[in-house]
């Protein structure tokens, strides 16, 4: 049974809170879980409080400064705040604020409520704090908006104030930074967070990644370069692979060292045994990934986990469902590890199918609802997969796209997440199940009535309780 790293210099990492934020009304893990299990498409159209496709969008013809497709994953709000809980940030402050800022304050106190972590006793901590993030669309936006900039502005555009501003509301007083390596930037926050814990410079800290689309400009740049579908879905592994669907979210884990979470009886979600990033370093153009480059990776980070092909129950793809990149991400993976099975092939699926590529916070999405798949031992299906590829050699490489649900057999499953950015920056992390902690015989029962705390941060989150 795989518990740990075998390198004692590299300890596993608990994952001990968690929350996200996804199209299609995804406001928690338990969301996501449904909407997986339904194989529910959560991919729509541009909401009208973004821009007006009538003026951006053209699906009839390519045309310059026009995007072919209205397609996109989007979150129901993105507009709101919950000030009478964030006190400490005013409305005025709080309307500069890039959207994302907001976003991820709210998911990181959801990520400590679910941790049962009180948020007054981690005040004046080292904890850390790592965040992926790439989108400057808001930006963009304010910079061509009549209105003139206020004493909130610029900290309130500022990438690093994503993480910064958590530390500061939280008085953590570890490592705080925003890390930008596109598409790969969550899972990279969550490794330079692995890194802090594991080198002792934080006892806790929060990773995650957010995403949002606020401005035409994402979708006509990347309409130019031919990369978004123009059908509107992301066919990942298949032969009608046509392009990646932008979309938009994000999600934040609470990390502590293994041992700590176990000494502190944290309910841990999973372990990561292991996490590693690379380059691809030169290739025949900057958005052409490397599949050796990816290999090398994938080789270093489950050797570094004590981890063989065979250990491995599932691999979260990054699988965007585009023509070139899904091929050579199955090279990757089946060079280094499919083809070195001898228990059959090695099942994998993007969540990318019903969500839509969430750019740089896509690697919290891969990893949400790997975690899932190791809480319920089932991989839900992968959408729109079929007809597979003829261009990747599924079995010659021993994959086996999960094109529909199916259950886990290990006691205790591994699984893998990739995120790769279209600059050539790589990231992989290696998960597995919580620990099986042995429960000391039962105690003598309570005696008498157990009374129910319930806490909100302003008056209109109250609710009436009464006993039965």
């Amino acid at each position: 049974m795989i518990v740990s790293p075998t390198n004692p210099d590299r300890p596993a990492v608990a994952i001990v809170g968690l929350s996200c934020r996804l199209p299609g009304g995804i406001d928690g893990p338990q969301d996501l879980w449904e909407a997986l299990q339904g194989g529910r498409d959560l991919v729509g159209e541009v909401p009208p409080d973004r821009f007006d496709p009538e003026r951006f969008v053209d699906t009839e013809r390519r045309r310059s400064n026009k995007s072919y497709t209205a397609a996109g994953g989007f979150l129901r709000d993105v507009t709101g705040f919950d000030n009478g809980y964030f006190q400490r940030v005013s409305p005025r402050e709080a309307a500069r604020m890039d959207p994302q800022h907001r976003l991820l304050l709210e998911m990181a106190v959801e990520a400590l409520d679910d941790a049962g972590i009180d948020q007054a006793a981690t005040a004046g901590s080292d904890t850390a704090v790592f965040v992926g993030m790439s989108s400057h669309d808001y930006a963009d936006l304010q910079s061509t908006g009549g209105d003139a900039p206020n004493a909130y502005s610029m900290a309130g555009l500022a990438a690093t104030n994503a993480a910064n501003r958590i530390s500061h509301l939280l008085d953590w007083h570890g490592p705080s930074m925003a890390v930008d390596t596109a598409c790969s930037s969550a899972l990279t926050a969550l490794h330079q967070a692995c890194e802090t814990l594991r080198a002792g410079r934080a006892r806790m800290a929060l990773a995650g990644g957010v995403s949002v689309l606020l401005s035409p400009f994402g979708f006509t740049g990347f309409s130019a370069a031919s990369m978004l579908s123009p059908t509107g879905r992301c066919r990942v592994f298949s032969a009608e692979a046509d392009g990646y669907v932008r979309a938009e979210g994000g999600g934040v884990v609470a990390l502590k060292v293994l041992s700590d979470a176990l000494a502190d009886g944290d309910r841990i979600h999973g372990v990561i045994l292991a996490s590693g990033v690379n380059s691809d370093g030169s290739t025949t153009g900057l958005a052409l990934p490397s599949a050796q480059a990816q290999a090398a990776l994938l080789e270093q980070v489950y050797a570094q986990a004590g981890v063989s092909a065979d250990d491995l129950s599932y691999v979260e793809a990054h699988g965007t469902g585009t023509p070139v990149g899904d091929p050579i991400e199955c090279d990757a993976i089946g060079r280094a590890l499919g083809a070195r099975r001898t228990v059959g092939p090695l099942p994998i699926g993007s969540v990318k199918s019903n969500t839509g590529h969430l750019e740089a916070a896509s690697g919290m999405a891969g990893l949400v609802k790997a975690l899932l798949v190791l809480r319920h031992r089932r991989i839900p299906p992968t959408l729109h997969a079929q007809p597979l590829s003829p261009h990747i050699d599924f079995e010659g490489w021993q994959l086996d796209p999960c094109t529909e649900a199916r259950s886990l057999a290990e006691q205790r499953p591994v699984v893998g997440v990739n995120s790769f950015g279209f600059g050539g920056s790589n990231a992989h992390v290696v998960l597995a199940a919580a620990p099986v902690v042995p429960v000391d015989g039962p105690g003598e029962p309570p005696e008498g009535v157990l009374p129910v705390v319930v806490g909100c941060g302003s008056s209109g989150g109250t609710v009436e309780l009464g006993f039965c």
